[in-house]
C-alpha cells in the first residue's frame, strides 16, 4: 500500500486539536503532530444559545492554523468532528459552513451516541480492560459508556461539562460548603436518571482534559517516576484527597497546584466534582485515565474497523515495523522464548502474565539496531520504555523494557535508572532477571538471524536436571558457541547446570 498521511480534529466545548497520522507502506503508523488551542467555544451558550462572537473569531482562526499544517504536513485525508458546543448552539451549522468556505476543511457535528462511541474504540483499542465505566467529560457534556467483556452495553451522553457547570454555579473561585452541596446534588440527580449506573461497582475510565489533568496532579504529588497519562491507575483514596484539595482552594490557589494546567484552574472544581459523584454513585474503586478518546476512535474506525485483535501484540507489532526490524528474526526469537518458559514452568514458577511480558520482549528485543548496533539492547530498552504499547500497564511496560536491556547479559546500570528502580521491587527484579535469561538463550539460538534451530524442547528431567533439545536444519556452531556463554548465568539462577543435546 501507498504511505498517507490523516489528520483528525476534534473541536469540543472547551478546546480544538489537530493531530497527524503518518501510515506507512507497511502498515504500520505513528502520530507524528498534535496541536491543541483553548477555546472555550461552549462560553454563554446556556445563557444565550448561541456561540459567542470572541469564541467563534478565536474558533475560525485556529482552523486556519489547522489547515495551514495539514498542508505543510502534506495530508491526504482530513477527519474532522464537532462536539456538544456546536451540535446544541443556534448558530453552530452556520460556523462550520464559514470554517468549509475559509479553510476547505468540512467539519461533522456528531451526536452524543457518536461521540460515545469514538470514545469507546479510542480507549478499547488502548487500554486492556474487560468491564468499567468509561466516561468522556468536555466542556459541554459527558458521554457515559457501561463496558461489559470489552464490548458497549450501554452509552448515553447527558450535557453536564466542566465549562457549563463552572458558569452556571459560578465555581471558577472557591465554593462555600452550601454552594458546593448544590452543584453535587444537581450532578447526582442528573446521574440518577442513568439506571445501570447505580453500584455497578467496576472501575471508571476518564477521558478528558479534567482526568488527564487528575493523573497529573496525583503524579507529581506521588513523585510518580513516568511521564506518562494514559493507562495511569489511582484509586478512590487518592481521588478524593485530591478534590478535596481542590474544593478548599480558591482560583489563585488552584493555579499552583502541581500538574494542574493554568488554563484548567477554573473549571477544574465543577470538573472533578462531578467524577466525585460518578465515584459515588458507581461505587468504583479506582480511576484508570485514558489518554485517547474521540480522535484515537476516528483513526481507529478509519484504519481498522475490527475491534478483536489483540492490541498489545498489535501495537508490539507496530512498533516493531516502524522500526524495520527484524520482523523474522524477531518472531522466532518470540516463539523460542515461548518454547522455554513454557517447558520450563515447574523451574522459573513464573505467571501466564510474565509470559505476556517476555513474549512482547521477545517480539521487540533488536528494535534498537535501528539507532545503533553497538550497544543496542540499551537502545532498544529506552524504545520499550516510550513506546505507545497497549495493552502493559506503566510497571509492566517497565519491566519488558528492562527484560529487552537485559537480552544479551545483565547490566548492573539499569537498576540505578530512577524509573526501574522507583517501579520495580526486589520481586520484579527477580522475575526481570529469569525472563531476560530465557530471551537471552532463545536470542543465542538465532545467532546468525538463519532460523538454523528451527524449534526446541525445554523439559526437566525425572531427576531435576534441565534438559534443552535442539532441533537443527543445519550445524549450529555458532549458536551453540554463543550459548555456552549463558551457561554461567543459568546455573547461577537456577542452581543447576544446563544440559544441551541435538536432536538426532
Amino acid at each position: 500500500m501507498m504511505s498517507k498521511r490523516i489528520a483528525i480534529i476534534d473541536l469540543g466545548s472547551n478546546s480544538g486539536r489537530l493531530i497527524i497520522f503518518h501510515i506507512c507502506q507497511n502498515s504500520s503508523y505513528n502520530l507524528i503532530y498534535e496541536q491543541k488551542e483553548t477555546l472555550r467555544l461552549g462560553e454563554s451558550i446556556a445563557k444565550s444559545g448561541k456561540l459567542s462572537g470572541d469564541a467563534l473569531t478565536r474558533t475560525l482562526g485556529t482552523f486556519h492554523t489547522f489547515a495551514h499544517m495539514c498542508k505543510l504536513f502534506k495530508v491526504d485525508t482530513i477527519l474532522a468532528v464537532a462536539t456538544a458546543a456546536v451540535r446544541n448552539a443556534d448558530n453552530g451549522d452556520k460556523f462550520l459552513r464559514s470554517v468549509l468556505q475559509e479553510t476547505g476543511i468540512d467539519v461533522k457535528v456528531i451526536s452524543g451516541i457518536e461521540e460515545a462511541h469514538l470514545g469507546y474504540l479510542g480507549t478499547i483499542n488502548t487500554i486492556d480492560i474487560e468491564n468499567a465505566v468509561l466516561f468522556d467529560l468536555g466542556g459541554g457534556s459527558i458521554e457515559l459508556t457501561y463496558i461489559k467483556d470489552r464490548a458497549a452495553l450501554y452509552s448515553v451522553s447527558i450535557p453536564l461539562g466542566a465549562v457549563t457547570l463552572t458558569e452556571e454555579f459560578k465555581s471558577q473561585n472557591k465554593l462555600s460548603p452550601e454552594e458546593l452541596n448544590t452543584l453535587i446534588q444537581f450532578i447526582t440527580k442528573k446521574l440518577a436518571a442513568v439506571p445501570w449506573l447505580h453500584n455497578c461497582a467496576v472501575p471508571l475510565v476518564g477521558i478528558g482534559g479534567t482526568a488527564r489533568n487528575i493523573a497529573k496532579m496525583d503524579q507529581r504529588k506521588k513523585n510518580y517516576p513516568f511521564n506518562k497519562v494514559h493507562n495511569y491507575r489511582l484509586g478512590y483514596l487518592s481521588f478524593k484527597k485530591l478534590w478535596n484539595d481542590i474544593i478548599a482552594s480558591s482560583y489563585a490557589q488552584r493555579r499552583k497546584i502541581p500538574g494542574l494546567n493554568n488554563e484548567r484552574a477554573d473549571i477544574i472544581l465543577a470538573g472533578s466534582t462531578l467524577i466525585h459523584c460518578l465515584f459515588e454513585i458507581t461505587q468504583a474503586d479506582r480511576l484508570i485515565v485514558s489518554g485517547n478518546g474521540v480522535r484515537t476512535g476516528l483513526f481507529y474506525e478509519h484504519y481498522t474497523p475490527d475491534k478483536s485483535f489483540d492490541i498489545l501484540h498489535q501495537s508490539a507489532r507496530n512498533l516493531l515495523l516502524l522500526e524495520e526490524g527484524n520482523t523474522a528474526h524477531a518472531e522466532h526469537v518470540r516463539n523460542l522464548a515461548l518454547s522455554l518458559f513454557d517447558g520450563w514452568e515447574s523451574l522459573h514458577q513464573l505467571s501466564k502474565r510474565d509470559r505476556t511480558i517476555l513474549d512482547v520482549a521477545a517480539l521487540l528485543h533488536d528494535i534498537g539496531i535501528r539507532i545503533n548496533y553497538y550497544n543496542h539492547p540499551r537502545h532498544s530498552a529506552y524504545l520499550v520504555e516510550n513506546a505507545s504499547l497497549f495493552g502493559l500497564t506503566h510497571h509492566e511496560q517497565i519491566l519488558a523494557s528492562v527484560i529487552v536491556g537485559w537480552h544479551n547479559g545483565l547490566n548492573k546500570k539499569f537498576a540505578h535508572n530512577a524509573i526501574y528502580n522507583e517501579l520495580l521491587d526486589p520481586t520484579d527484579w527477580m522475575i526481570a532477571r529469569k525472563l531476560a535469561l530465557l530471551l537471552a538463550i532463545a536470542e543465542t539460538l538465532d545467532a546468525t538471524e538463519m532460523g538454523l534451530i528451527a524449534n526446541v524442547q525445554a523439559t526437566i528431567h525425572k531427576n531435576g536436571a534441565p534438559i534443552l533439545q535442539i532441533h537443527a536444519t543445519e550445524p549450529t556452531l555458532i549458536e551453540q558457541q554463543a550459548l555456552a556463554q549463558h551457561e554461567k548465568w543459568f546455573k547461577k539462577e537456577f542452581g543447576l547446570p544446563l544440559t544441551v543435546v541435538e536432536a538426532k
